[in-house]
Parts: structure tokens; C-alpha cells; sequence
């Protein structure tokens, strides 16, 4: 597996988020914002990625957008934490492959996907 990337502007939650997967054999590289992000996505070709919608100064919503219209990027899996039903509307339709409300479904759903593409 190419990797897991980690869009986080709070370090705080970076690193829970890191250490629950690391606690599950998944090493993560981490992004501050949207620029870093999408940096990582066209340098390190991960296989998930794990995205804030809310990030300065580019957020998820243009990280999704610029994937989506990226031709030459492979488009890893993307997993969205959203608070709203109607933000996981849009972010699915925008490209995201999963969305989740908390971090614990965030961990539980990042841990499929790279179960799923390692098998």
C-alpha cells in the first residue's frame, strides 16, 4: 500500500486519529491544509485519504473539487468526517467514498477500506 494521508488542520485530532490507526497496523502521513493535501496526493500516490471539509486556506470542499477534475492524479479513497447529513450528500457526490460523523467511524471506516485494498 502506497499510504494513508491524514488532512487535519488540528493537531490535536491528527494525532488521535494517527495513534488509533497506528494501533491498528496503519501508518498515516499527515497534511496540514488543502495545499499540503493535495501535494501528498500527487507526490506520495496514497490509497486513503482522510479529509477535513474545514481547512484553511483550501478546504476539502476544493480538495474533492480538484481530484475530481485532476486527470493525471490517481484518486485515492477518500473518507470525509462530516457533521450534517446534508454535507455528506455533497461530499459524496463531489468524490468522497465514505463519510462519517465522528473519529471513531472515521478509524472504523479508514480500517476497511485499507483492509479491503490490501486483500
Amino acid at each position: 500500500m502506497a499510504g494513508l494521508v491524514i488532512v487535519q488542520a488540528r493537531p490535536y485530532l491528527a494525532a488521535e486519529l494517527s495513534d488509533a490507526l497506528a494501533a491498528q497496523g496503519i501508518e498515516a502521513i499527515r497534511a496540514d491544509d488543502g495545499l499540503d493535501a493535495l501535494r501528498l496526493i500527487a507526490t506520495c500516490d496514497p490509497e486513503v485519504v482522510v479529509l477535513e471539509l474545514t481547512l484553511p486556506p483550501l478546504d476539502g470542499w476544493c480538495v474533492l473539487a480538484a481530484l475530481a477534475n485532476d486527470g493525471a492524479v490517481r484518486r485515492p479513497e477518500i473518507v470525509v468526517r462530516v457533521s450534517d447529513h446534508r454535507h455528506s450528500e455533497r461530499a459524496l457526490r463531489l468524490g468522497a467514498d465514505v463519510w462519517a460523523a465522528d473519529d471513531g467511524q472515521i478509524v472504523a471506516a479508514t480500517g476497511r477500506l485499507v483492509a479491503a485494498i490490501a486483500a
